[in-house]
């Protein structure tokens, strides 16, 4: 037989093992219970708005995909960007090729591989559809694959552009990120479209639904309450709400602000308990 003592030994030794353990789960659990969900959702939508915002003003600048008869618009860090054909003849094909050298894009970001764009008309036309496609294309040091499409839905009761953004199979990976993302949002041009040669005082207000799968593999959609206020002079949205429901756990309100300041937080709370999010990059 054991000593007492020995025994006694043995037996806190297992528990101290057995806390531990659970402290990690606990730990590991705690952060895709609050925040990973969230962080998840935020970061791919934004990484698609991103290819969206690079469409965008590429199209603005360049007289066959719209009228503005503007010359075409470099940033330095795109090795070469070209369109299929010199005459409007539509679909007409855009792509934007980023260098592999790692040179630091406009907005102090990184991007590299390709983004394709097939236009059906002209970018201001109501009825044209841009549908963006990837190709080893990444976004500082995740990777994107997916299909996105830009729809102009025309005028609103306000007389302002909208534009319905579609997300079919979206896929943004990264070391122990893996995020599924599909949604479909209506986007009204609320300012900045009568300066044509001025693309960053552009703003969009967004509304729609999100849905897809986090990191962990948990299920998750989210609706927008307050629509997002996504400025092109920001790289993120800078205020909005909406209301994110994950597999078997509570609701979370996530929440960009209310007084449009460019940073990369936002707030998700359950119940009353508020949590402080950072996208990650």
């Amino acid at each position: 037989m054991r000593p007492l003592r020995q025994v006694s030994f043995i037996l806190a030794s297992a528990l101290l093992l057995i806390g531990t353990v659970i402290s990690c789960n606990k730990s590991d659990r705690d952060e895709d219970l609050e925040t990973l969900a969230a962080r998840d959702y935020a970061l791919a939508h934004h990484i698609f708005d991103d290819a969206f915002r690079e469409v965008h003003r590429f199209a603005m600048r360049d007289s066959l995909l719209n009228d503005t008869g503007l010359i075409i618009w470099f940033d330095d860090c795109i090795y070469r960007a070209t369109l299929d054909d010199t005459v409007a003849v539509f679909p007409i094909n855009l792509t934007l090729n980023w260098s592999d050298d790692g040179i630091q894009c406009h907005d102090g970001f990184y991007r590299y591989g390709i983004i394709n764009a097939e236009f059906t008309g002209k970018y201001l036309n109501k009825g044209t559809t841009a549908t963006i496609t990837f190709d080893g294309y990444r976004k500082d040091k995740y990777d994107v694959s997916g299909t996105v499409y830009i729809t102009n839905l025309g005028l609103n009761a306000d007389a302002k552009r909208q534009y319905r953004m579609t997300i079919e199979d979206g896929l943004v990976t990264g070391t122990n990120i893996e995020i599924e993302m599909n949604g479909e949002y209506v986007m009204v041009w609320s300012d900045g479209s009568s300066t044509d040669s001025a693309i960053d005082d552009d703003v969009f207000l967004i509304s729609g639904l999100s849905y897809g799968e986090n990191s962990r593999g948990s299920t998750f959609t989210d609706e927008i309450t307050t629509r997002y206020t996504n400025k092109l002079a920001c790289q993120w949205f800078v205020s909005g709400r909406s209301e994110m429901n994950i597999q078997n756990l509570n609701t979370r309100y996530l929440n960009y602000g209310d007084i449009d300041s460019c940073d990369n937080r936002l707030l998700s709370r359950r119940n009353n308990t508020y949590f402080k999010i950072e996208v990650p990059y």
